[in-house]
Parts: structure tokens; sequence; C-alpha cells
């Protein structure tokens, strides 16, 4: 009698212990901060997170044929269905999802795009989400420094920033696009000869 009392009493606390999950089910994605996607909805995008505008977190698809994210700026894309949902673990969690992407010109296109959707919400060190919520279901990340390892640094010298040439911008962006295809690649959104068609195609360029 007692172990079971023990027991009512315990399963409510592992309950809540229990780390929070996303999850896909009948045809709704359900994040860990409680947003849901689901078909027919309208998601805003933001900007992109990377340091040339561009999306880290939502990605053309490989049957698209383009991998430039720059243009999804401040568009909308309405849900039309989602497939292929993936969690490998908390770094590693995406769907693909079939959308009406709306531009900001006003341009329309169906479009096919894997969203890495816990990182896409989350806002890293007050950096603003690709993908926007509601502000009770942003993530809210932070890296963490030990004070004790942090020292001032000495000033350091003022230098004139020279911008780069175009042939060194040029590569710097297939560089970037090279990177983005081999995430789709580890993602499982591309296989391997996708991901190396693609990137002799830009190294070609």
């Amino acid at each position: 009698m007692k172990k079971l009392l023990f027991s009512l009493l315990l399963c409510p606390l592992l309950s809540i212990a229990q780390p929070a999950t996303s999850n896909f089910e009948k045809d709704t994605l359900y994040t860990t901060s409680g947003y849901k996607i689901y078909k027919g909805q309208i998601l805003h995008l933001g900007t992109g997170s990377s340091a040339g505008g561009y999306f880290r977190y939502i990605k053309f698809h490989s049957s698209m044929g383009k991998n430039s994210t720059y243009t999804l700026q401040n568009s909308t894309i309405q849900v039309i269905r989602m497939k292929n949902y993936r969690n490998a673990g908390a770094d590693d969690q995406n769907i693909r999802i079939t959308g009406m992407i709306t531009y900001t010109d006003g341009k329309k296109e169906e479009a096919e795009l894997i969203l890495e959707f816990e990182n896409a919400i989350a806002s890293l060190s007050g950096q603003s989400p690709e993908l926007i919520v509601p502000a009770e279901f942003k993530i809210k990340r932070t890296i963490a420094v030990s004070e004790e390892t942090v020292k001032p640094a000495p000033p350091a010298p003022v230098e004139v920033q020279k911008q780069p040439a175009p042939d060194e911008l040029k590569r710097m962006l297939v560089a970037d696009e090279i990177k983005k295809l081999f995430d789709l690649y580890k993602a499982g959104a591309l296989t391997k000869e996708e991901y190396e068609k693609q990137k002799k195609k830009l190294l070609e360029q």
C-alpha cells in the first residue's frame, strides 16, 4: 500500500520534470515553446540571421533548384502541407513545408521549404528570430561566458575597413551557398548525389 501511494505521488513530479519536446500529428506541428504550425496558417518571416542577410534555418528544398534565401526577407508563407518531420535532437529538428510565398513586392510562388523550426523561432542573444511568432512563444538563447575567463581586451588599433573585391565577394557568396547545401545534406533534405551536383554547379559559376 505504501509503495502504491509513493508511486502515485511520484508520477506527477516525473511528468513535470520531463523536458518539453516537439511533435507532429494530425497535420499540426507542436514546437517546444507551445507554438503550433498547421495547414492553412500564414507564417511571417523576418530577416535572415546570417551576415549577408540569408536565412540559416529556412531554406529552399533541393527540388526548387535555387539556394538564395535573401528574397524571403519579410515575406509570408501560407502552409499548404507538411511532411518529413524530423526530430533527432535539440539542434536537428526540421520539417518540409509546401507553401505559397508572398514576397514583399507582391509576387506569389508555391515553394518547397525546409524549416528548422526550433532554431527559426529562437532569439539568440537578442537577435530577431527568422520566423516571427507571438512574444509568449519566443525561445531566448544566450551564450554563457564564465566570468573567470573574461579579461579586458586591449584596445584594438583603428583600421580602415576595405570593401572586398568583386572576385572575393563572389567566392564568399559561393562558400556560403555551399555551406547551406551541406546543412541540407546533413538534415536529410538532399541526397549525396544532389549535394555534389549542386556544389559542382556553384563552383563552375
